[in-house]
């Protein structure tokens, strides 16, 4: 049996400085957003 290994191609990019605050800003505006929209349906 003959196996042949062939090399992973992996496509990276270097990190934004500032993305994951914002991401997480993103994030926090939207759970408060939908929480709002829950609080004023009950």
């Amino acid at each position: 049996m003959h196996e042949e290994h062939e090399e992973l191609m992996e496509l990276k990019h270097d990190p934004v400085p500032g993305y994951r605050p914002i991401f997480f800003v993103a994030i926090t505006v939207g759970l408060v957003y939908m929480g709002v929209i829950l609080f004023n349906t009950l």
